[in-house]
């Protein structure tokens, strides 16, 4: 069994597609639920009327962008994979600006009022799922800048210990092994 190769060409261990594969079919049914929730209660929502439309886009935007990130790898290096990955970048962008707006949607209704003819009514279950999912988004967000943060000092810091075996001492020349060989060659 091969594995996929990842982006330097090296394969890929089994537990790593596993936890993407899990991943990736958890994230699916997140956005399909989003899709149900939005569209079952697109109007019970009076205080705030965007959130089930919000989760209609979110979910419609986010299963399209997967979809396309599934398929560009079939096109190969021409015209088709261009146009998939154009396609993909517009819908992060796209989705970016939805969850935002989404975010001054969700947060000021905090809390709603669940009972139904109230004037700040909200369906409790889509209520919670939107602001579940857009808290889960931020804490996702925040725990891989952190993690990129955390990498990059690593980095930084290796390269930094790296660099200072490979500089010379700047009062001897390379191929010296004490102070007098590097003054003997100037007499």
């Amino acid at each position: 069994m091969n594995a996929s190769p990842d982006v330097e060409g090296r394969p890929r261990r089994p537990v790593v597609i596993s936890s993407l594969v899990v991943v990736n079919i958890i994230w699916w049914m997140v956005m399909i639920a989003a899709i149900g929730f939005g569209a079952t209660h697109l109007s019970r929502c009076p205080v705030q009327p965007k959130i089930p439309i919000y989760l209609i886009v979110l979910g419609a935007t986010s299963l399209l962008s997967l979809s396309l990130t599934y398929t560009k790898t079939t096109w190969g290096d021409g015209m088709g994979f261009f146009m998939c990955t154009s396609c993909t970048a517009f819908l992060h962008l796209f989705s970016f600006g939805w969850f935002i707006a989404g975010n001054t949607w969700v947060y000021p209704v905090y809390p709603p009022d669940y009972t139904p003819g109230t004037p700040r009514y909200c369906h409790k279950t889509t209520y919670m799922f939107a602001f579940i999912v857009t808290t889960l988004v931020w804490v996702l967000s925040t725990l891989m800048f952190v993690c990129g943060c955390c990498f990059a000092l690593v980095t930084c810091c290796k390269t930094v210990v790296a660099g200072r075996r490979l500089i010379r001492n700047s009062d001897r020349y390379y191929g010296a092994t004490t102070s007098e060989d590097s003054t003997a060659g100037d007499v």
